[in-house]
């Protein structure tokens, strides 16, 4: 008897980030982070309520789905113990950490136990849902995600994070809708480790403020401190794998951390920058020489390192480079879902467009809610795209709540705040609004089709743009009209944006352009500090009342804080 067919595929994840993604006919049809709808950051464990939103998305029951999937194979520790990771912090030195990545270590070079580990974990997730489950390794899914979503015929994958099934990172050989591991990172030779112990050290949460420190380092001197920065991290002799030092011996009190306490945290956190960008560059060039490919996918929590990426897009053997939106384990499952319909059905690589996956609410939904808030004034807009552009012109700050959330880590328009980028003060004052601390400007939103007045070397990285994972340098146009959103180092991280991408957003984005012949406008997440991107519309009229700001254009009404 023939088994029926496939046709709905659920996929989840319960690492740090769970999320659940929902496919129908091989097409995405949902994607969500259980941060977002619990609003814990970087929330780890069954992501519930990420399921339900998906199968609300489709109008279906748990029954209906065929095929249920889920990333890695051998963190049973998430699923045993979810409380403990309810408020984690994760610090990177401390006991729990280092037993954590040796116990990865360990499972990567006993197979045996990998079998029993993942009889284990599948027979925890089989018990919770009440049916059959397949378990995908934790790279692969990071390697599915990021080549099935480019587009490519063929490509090296790279995935580089701090720990998943045993490997911190991998070289995958892409081509004609499969992945192939070529050589893995081990547990205890992670990158991801190394930024997270420097993020940590200088006083941010590594799980949360990897980007403070990219940031941070273009305000320092990358050589003061980078002698002692490669005994922190280097590659081996083979160019296949990263070195570290002894884990279980490392104290941020003692030894190297003792000496690199000498330099101020802009120099080290430039050492660390310059480290990361210089190992890794080496490490995949040795790829890119071995397979004779031009292409490169990365993903992986330290693929949201635009930096690092800007670097690897301008070595002369890549033709093409694009970082998946999801890169973090936020996209664990949409990647696990593309690698069982890669395998089992033969899904080809697509380009994404669009990455809307998350929920959309119609004005009765936004109109329910506010009665909730005081000292705001509501008026419905249908011209509300002209009205947005006109405060921007007008120097205003406005949050945009429209249409279907963002799937990522980025706010892409739709979960976004915009100011114009021509006054270079705004990181200091909209920081303090939002009670955020960062180093990194705040990022732009650029109309497509005036990319190259804006930016140099966009060759080959145009497509990864539109979802804000990659830095570019920038024209001296850019840097004299919009400099409150170009770094110190001259670079930017933009999104470009297309009118078929999203037309009500860039339309939005052009009409400025036509009122103030500038073609980028200042986008930042809406969110206060610490939390996540805001979800429904109580988080967007929270978040705007608490942040002080100007406007709030929520689907087509206007809100203003009085």
């Amino acid at each position: 008897m023939n088994a029926p067919p496939e046709r709905i595929l659920l996929s989840f994840s319960e690492d740090f980030t769970s999320n659940a993604s929902l496919f129908i006919d091989g097409k995405i049809v949902a994607s969500a982070a259980e941060e977002r709808f619990n609003r814990k950051k970087c929330s780890a464990g069954f992501p519930k309520q990420s399921i339900e939103y998906c199968l609300s998305e489709a109008g279906i029951d748990f029954a209906d789905v065929d095929t249920v999937v889920a990333a890695n194979k051998y963190h049973f520790v998430y699923r045993l113990f979810p409380n403990q990771f309810k408020d984690y912090n994760h610090n990177f030195l401390n006991l729990k950490q280092k037993v954590y990545m040796h116990y990865h270590n360990l499972v990567l070079n006993l197979p045996p136990l990998q079998s029993l580990i993942e009889w284990g974990c599948k027979s925890l997730v089989q018990r919770q849902l009440g049916r059959k489950v397949a378990l995908y390794d934790h790279h692969m899914t990071h390697a599915y995600s990021a080549y099935m979503t480019s587009g490519y015929p063929d490509a090296l994958g790279v995935t580089l994070d701090n720990i998943g099934d045993g490997l911190s990172g991998g070289m995958f050989y892409c081509k004609d809708g499969k992945v192939r591991l070529m050589y893995g990172l081990p547990a205890l030779a992670s990158a991801g480790q190394f930024y997270g112990e420097i993020t940590e050290f200088l006083g941010f949460n590594p799980l949360k403020h990897a980007g403070k420190v990219t940031g941070l380092a273009a305000r320092g001197d990358a050589y003061k401190a980078y002698d002692l920065m490669t005994e922190f991290f280097s590659l081996s002799a083979d160019r296949k794998k990263f070195i570290l030092p002894p884990l279980l011996t490392k104290s941020y009190r003692t030894g190297l951390y003792k000496k690199l306490a000498k330099h101020t945290a802009e120099d080290i956190a430039a050492a660390a920058q310059r480290r990361l960008e210089d190992v890794v560059v080496d490490f995949v060039q040795y790829g890119l020489e071995q397979t004779g490919l031009r292409r490169l996918v990365l993903a992986g929590g330290v693929a949201g390192n635009v930096r690092m990426n800007q670097k690897l897009h301008e070595l002369d053997q890549v033709d093409e480079i694009f970082v998946h939106p999801g890169m973090s384990d936020a996209g664990l499952s949409l990647g696990a879902g593309l690698m069982h319909l890669a395998e089992k059905n033969g899904l080809k690589p697509f380009k994404l467009d669009t990455v809307y996956f998350g929920p959309e609410y119609d004005d009765a939904a936004v109109e329910k809610e506010f009665a909730k808030f005081d000292g705001i004034k509501v008026k419905k807009d249908p011209k509300i795209e002209e009205t947005v552009a006109k405060l921007l012109a007008d120097g205003k700050v406005v949050a945009r709540f429209a249409g279907r959330m963002e799937y990522g880590p980025r706010a892409l328009g739709n979960r976004t705040i915009m100011y114009q980028a021509t006054d270079p003060t705004v990181n200091d004052w909209l920081n303090e609004h939002l009670k955020r601390t960062e180093f990194m400007p705040f990022a732009p939103v650029t109309i497509a089709e005036k990319a190259e007045d804006c930016y140099l070397h966009l060759s080959g990285g145009e497509y990864t743009a539109k979802f804000m994972t990659i830095a570019f340098d920038c024209t001296p146009t850019m840097k004299e009209q919009c400099p409150g959103v170009v770094h110190i180092d001259g670079t930017a991280r933009p999104q470009l944006i297309y009118e078929q991408d999203n037309p009500s957003y860039y339309k939005i984005v052009k009409r400025y352009y036509e009122l103030t012949g500038i073609p980028s406008v200042i986008n930042t997440s809406f969110n206060m500090h610490e939390e996540p991107i805001v979800c429904s519309p109580y988080d967007a009229l929270r978040a705007f009342t608490l942040g002080h700001l100007d406007y709030l254009a929520i689907n087509n009404f206007l809100v203003k804080n009085v």
